[in-house]
């Protein structure tokens, strides 16, 4: 088991290296001159060359991409990812202050998403092909279909505008977050029943379920005591997958309901060409990807022997 985790753990790490060199080098190729940006907001308009060229041999602008990209990978190792463009401040600092905004949005998304896909899922395996489950796989659907932006906007009309019963901004109050986490939580929940559904519909023809009806259980009893806990596994691994995503959602939710988080930062980061700040959070986001499907996939080890045996096969 220790073997296998390790592997997991030196992959994790191949793939956190491998994608933020990657992303390091888009960034680098976009346009703009990073050290004119600078040079521009200490001296003004009139910056001169020299001032610019200056600051690029300060920075190693001028060095080979692999010496600029070694460089500043060890340095965000170490904890120091630079000084944001736009507002002076250092990363680590705008991180600590951002980073439990956009903690809380995705803790309660994705406990909104676990309720809810378990919820819809289970329901439409016990109604099975009735009205119910029509109306829930409609749901899911709709739900699956429906852009964040457009749910956030629909959500602030209904609850904020026309009813008054929910702050439309902000994330000071308990009730000033359930819009955010809703709108965050709706596609991955949506996508996780299907999962769910489909899962289970496919474990109730297998034998043991028939033993179970044939002892006298009801459905609901075979789907829940037989049947859910043998879908854990894939359930755990596209609920890791949608759980991920949820980070490149709140870059729109968070905008749409002015909450201070990492994905407003990236937003700011793009308008105001921080290439800067734009490097430092997309590796937090490469970081977030990586660590949570390692997460995810040290769990399935301990929950299901199979996967331990076909991994030493």
């Amino acid at each position: 088991m220790s073997k296998l985790i390790l592997r997991r753990i030196i992959l994790a790490i191949g793939l956190i290296i491998v994608a933020s060199a990657l992303t390091f080098s888009i960034i680098a190729a976009a346009p703009g001159n990073v050290a004119a940006l600078i040079a521009e907001r200490k001296a003004g308009p009139s910056a001169s060359a020299e001032l610019v060229q200056q600051i690029a041999e300060e920075l190693g602008l001028n060095d080979p991409l692999p010496m600029r990209y070694g460089r500043w990978f060890s340095d965000a190792i170490r904890g120091d990812l630079g000084d944001s463009l736009r507002t002076g401040k250092s990363i680590d600092q705008e991180f600590s202050e951002r980073i439990p905004i956009t903690a809380i949005l995705l803790g309660g998304g994705g406990i909104i998403a676990f309720v809810m896909s378990l919820g819809i899922g289970l329901l439409g395996a016990v109604s099975n092909g009735r009205t119910v489950d029509h109306l829930l796989r409609a749901f899911a659907l709709i739900g699956a279909s429906t852009p964040n932006f457009f749910v956030a906007a629909l959500l602030v009309i209904v609850f904020s505008v026309s009813l008054g019963w929910l702050p439309a901004f902000g994330g000071g109050s308990f009730v000033s977050w359930i819009m955010p986490c809703v709108t965050i939580a709706l596609f991955p929940g949506s996508v996780l029943s299907r999962v769910v559904r489909v899962n289970l519909q496919e474990i109730m023809s297998r034998p043991f379920a028939t033993t179970g009806f044939a002892k006298g259980y009801s459905r609901s009893s075979v789907l829940i005591y037989e049947a859910l806990p043998n879908i854990a596994v894939p359930y755990l691994t596209t609920f890791g997958a949608q759980f991920t995503l949820m980070i490149i959602g709140s870059i729109v939710v968070e905008t749409v309901f002015a909450l201070n988080g990492i994905g407003a930062f990236f937003i700011e980061a793009i308008r105001f060409r921080d290439f800067i700040s734009m490097q430092a959070t997309l590796l937090l986001f490469i970081v977030f990807f990586v660590f949570v499907n390692l997460f995810v996939d040290i769990v399935c080890l301990f929950i299901d022997p199979r996967i331990r045996r076909e991994t030493h096969g």
